[in-house]
């Protein structure tokens, strides 16, 4: 019996990703409870066997959740007394997977997201340190190599939205762009195909003008670029009329 299977090849995860989610999982399931010590970055750096600015984002990443947090004592993180963003957290991923990524539901995730993203930006703009805009810069390099292949463009591009909201140190625009993340990835590369034929150049493009609007860190400027960047949601709108029309 022949039968199809849905499933795709593995796709590479940051290594920081990787190493909070092992803390982070250690975390749920009670290996470590609220108040116990994490080792130094030398320490997980040894014991994941990797650098460690890649254990210094881990923290960062699992600080902005809410799950770690600096001891005021001593030097180092201490797991945080459990709070309602790590619930938000669990329930957004179950959320993600319920959701259809049919063509009304990325309708309205565009609405969504141009306000979520907007705000985003905003905040960004007066956190991000030299480090965070070389980060950025990074990126945009990665995603530029990959703009004739939107299947390498979009993981790239929508974790460049996530930085974004990692660097505002908000765990809640943490926790809420990465279930938008998550949807968008269910479902949303075809789309975008049939809006892009011309591949995802233009939005690479437009994530260099965001780079700039927030080292400018002029509100103004600001706005006016994430408009720019919100078009392609006129340009589906546009589409999807068209659609119904027919």
């Amino acid at each position: 019996m022949n039968v199809n299977y849905p499933f795709k090849p593995l796709k590479k995860v940051k290594l920081y990703e990787e190493v909070a989610e092992q803390i982070k999982k250690s975390v749920f399931n009670g290996q470590l409870e609220p108040g116990d010590p994490l080792p130094s970055e030398r320490e997980l750096a040894r014991m994941f066997n990797v650098g460690r600015p890649t254990v210094r984002e881990a923290f960062r990443t699992l600080d902005v959740l809410g799950i770690i947090e600096m001891n005021q004592n001593e030097k180092g993180y201490i797991v945080r007394e459990n709070d309602v963003a790590q619930y938000m957290e669990t329930l957004g991923e179950q959320l993600s997977w319920l959701i259809k990524p049919d063509r009304e539901t990325l309708r309205e995730l565009w609405e969504v997201r141009k306000y979520i993203e907007l705000g985003i930006s905003h905040v960004a703009a007066q956190k991000a340190t030299d480090q965070d805009f070389n980060d950025l810069d990074q990126m945009i390099e990665e995603m530029e190599v990959a703009v004739d292949d939107f299947e390498a463009y979009f993981p790239l591009g929508t974790d460049f939205h996530k930085k974004l909201a990692l660097i505002t140190g908000n765990r809640f625009f943490y926790i809420i762009w990465s279930m938008i993340q998550d949807i968008m990835l269910k479902g949303y590369t075809p789309i975008l195909r049939e809006l892009f034929p011309e591949g995802p150049l233009k939005l690479c493009e437009v994530n260099k003008q965001i780079v700039d609007a927030l080292r400018s860190r002029n509100p103004e400027i600001i706005d006016d670029t994430m408009e720019i960047h919100a078009i392609a949601e006129a340009v589906f709108n546009n589409n999807q009329e068209k659609g119904e029309e027919k």
